[in-house]
């Protein structure tokens, strides 16, 4: 039996433990709570204690795991504290966090209303409120400073997105020179369908399953709560497809690396040579948190809003398609190269100078708005540029290569968006942003 010392010793760091994963979760100042971000000592040896224990004091094994990731356990330290692998007790949390994200919401029935009395109409659903889409290479390198952590003490991971259209993965690339700690991931198989599980018909690049973007996630080593910061080489091209991504299955801060590599290399910020492999996460990603748009949908946008167009003027008007079968483009739709977006150092323009391109487009804050590419990658950089003008966009993910695919489709040529012959708007922009 216990003494009462030990179970007063016990009972301090269940509340400990228990207050610190509450705050944690609600996102607000623990610290006044023992065992703060960067020191899991509380929840490590907490998890030593019986499970009986744990019970009673109603706070659950899985969820101290979570907080004992949360401030900079490892797996092996959490195994340990266990009496169990390292590979077992990331198992088991896995498992747990997966029965959790399978688990139906509870039915709340909505309260009766007496007989006569007045309808309150319900108050329009509010958008979150998320951080800032961009993070400068001077900000990410307090991060690295701090251990990698937010001045709040979150977690941040790095994700390495090089990528171009037809050319080899980015893995050479990442192996010579990459952000300290950044994990390469596969824009190709990870953040898109792979191409053997798909037909043109689909488009270049569908999106990937839920599941296996998960699966993905967390071989990066995303927990759920972390911050995540994308970068390429390629002006945030290909970066922003892992942005809208991640935001579309869920997780709240993601931002992308503002002029890319260079930036963090032009600052004078080390590069680090090798492949990164990191402690396997246990991140729970949702689904459907970004606005997207079927074939169907992008077809009659232009009726009742903005369809842009993110390629380059060449392939807009179909005077080139190195890719795809036809070109032209979506009848209706306005020509805004992504490129444009962007200053002559490969970073985003200023709030003011977006609102104003995409004002002579149409596309403003209150009228739909949604955009497309060539296969639904560089679109996304134009979605970001839009939520950087504080307008909200639509995402065709299948783009131009699903429609110029699809049988019946029409098309649409020459300058004006419903096809009329006319001068290139606005001059030309680098073919490859038009992928």
């Amino acid at each position: 039996m216990s003494s009462p010392a030990a179970l007063e010793r016990e009972h301090t760091l269940l509340t400990a433990a228990a207050r610190y994963d509450a705050l944690r979760r609600l996102e607000l100042d623990d610290a006044g709570v023992d065992g703060a971000p960067g020191d899991p000592s509380r929840a490590l040896e907490l998890l030593a204690l019986s499970e009986v224990i744990v019970r009673k004091a109603g706070c659950g094994r899985q969820l101290t795991v979570r907080a004992a990731r949360a401030a900079g356990a490892s797996w092996a330290q959490i195994g340990l504290a266990l009496g169990t692998s390292r590979q077992a007790a990331w198992e088991g949390h896995q498992r747990w966090t997966d029965e959790q994200a399978a688990r139906p919401l509870p039915h709340h029935p909505p309260p009766t209303r007496p007989p006569g009395a007045a309808t309150v109409p319900a108050p329009d659903a509010a958008e979150p409120v998320r951080p800032h889409p961009l993070i400068t290479a001077d900000e990410l390198s307090q991060h690295a400073a701090r251990g990698w952590r937010t001045a709040d003490g979150t977690p941040v991971r790095v994700l390495d997105v090089r990528w171009r259209l037809g050319a080899a993965d980015g893995r050479e690339q990442h192996a010579a020179g990459h952000v300290p700690g950044a994990v390469f991931v596969d824009l190709d198989t990870e953040l898109a369908l792979p191409a053997d599980q798909h037909g043109p018909e689909q488009g270049r690049h569908p999106l990937p399953a839920r599941g296996a973007l998960q699966a993905a996630a967390r071989r990066w080593g995303l927990d759920d709560g972390d911050a995540v910061v994308v970068y390429d080489d390629w002006s945030s091209l290909a970066a922003a497809r892992a942005w809208w991504l991640l935001r579309h299955a869920g997780v709240a801060d993601v931002r992308v690396l503002d002029g890319a590599l260079p930036a963090w290399r032009d600052a004078g910020h080390p590069l680090e040579t090798g492949t990164v492999v990191p402690e396997p996460g246990a991140a729970t990603l949702g689904w459907d948190q970004q606005p997207v748009l079927t074939a169907d949908q992008a077809a009659a946008l232009p009726a009742h809003g903005v369809l842009l167009d993110a390629r380059a003027v060449e392939r807009y008007r179909g005077d080139v398609e190195p890719v795809d079968p036809v070109g032209g483009h979506v009848p209706g739709a306005r020509s805004v190269p992504t490129t444009h977006h962007l200053d002559d150092g490969g970073r985003f323009r200023s709030p003011e100078e977006l609102r104003e391109s995409f004002a002579a487009a149409g596309a403003q804050d209150g009228a739909p708005v949604g955009a497309y590419c060539g296969s639904g990658v560089t679109a996304s950089h134009t979605v970001l540029a839009l939520e950087l003008a504080g307008v909200r966009g639509a995402l065709y993910p299948g783009s131009w290569s699903q429609w110029s695919n699809t049988p019946g489709r029409p098309v649409a040529t020459g300058a004006e968006p419903g096809g009329a012959p006319g001068g290139a708007p606005g001059g030309t922009a680098d073919e490859e942003a038009s992928r």
